[in-house]
């Protein structure tokens, strides 16, 4: 089994500085659940890129996923994006929610093509204190778009017939503000933990949706 994890810098754990973020904790956990075997069953990539939207993922998922996957084997593809696409630039997100999707739906109907599963994991909630409030980047961020671009990629996921997970609920149900890093973005360790722990809870060796 190959797992590709293409995402931001969430993906690529930023702000983790004990576990590496959700992704790294999942690839521990099959490097020793295989330790005491010849050789590892199933691999996890995790090819998170900090501040990169959509965008950059549809001009690079198909040879980063065909320099991965191996036809002999299954593969589970995980997209994680929409925290760099919702910023605001110029009076409207950088990546458009109709641009947002029609860059998932190519990438989804890539992977489906070579037999792969999806997962579609939503984006997770900022805090209040930056609402609406340029950072130290110059970026802009609202909840509102937030939820909005959940929401598609809620449709998404059930046109295409695979899994969304939503992660914002989850947060803001556990108090996300202890869940978040001082940034106000990034989830910390424990929120980290909580996709980590969400994930992991629908993945079993053998990929059964």
């Amino acid at each position: 089994m190959r797992i590709i994890c293409f995402g931001d810098s969430i993906t690529y754990g930023e702000s983790d500085p004990i576990n590496g973020g959700w992704a790294d904790q999942l690839k521990n956990d099959y490097v020793l659940a295989y330790q005491d075997s010849i050789r590892q069953e199933t691999v996890l990539y995790n090819l998170g890129v900090g501040g990169e939207t959509t965008d950059g993922l549809a001009a690079r998922f198909n040879n980063e996923y065909l320099s991965r996957a191996i036809n002999s084997q299954k593969s589970l593809v995980i997209f994680s994006y929409g925290a760099n696409d919702i910023v605001i630039h110029k009076n409207k997100n950088i990546v458009p929610i109709k641009y947002f999707i029609r860059n998932l739906s190519q990438c989804i109907e890539f992977a489906k093509s070579k037999k792969s599963e999806v997962i579609l994991l939503g984006l997770t909630p900022i805090s209040e204190s930056i609402e609406g409030k340029e950072n130290q980047h110059g970026n802009i961020r609202f909840d509102k778009d937030i939820k909005l671009y959940n929401q598609a990629l809620e449709k998404l996921a059930q046109k295409n017939q695979v899994l969304f997970v939503d992660t914002y609920s989850k947060f803001c149900k556990k108090g996300k503000q202890n869940l978040l890093a001082k940034d106000g973005v990034h989830p910390n360790t424990n929120g980290h933990l909580v996709i980590y722990s969400i994930i992991k809870s629908k993945l079993n060796f053998n990929i059964d949706f």
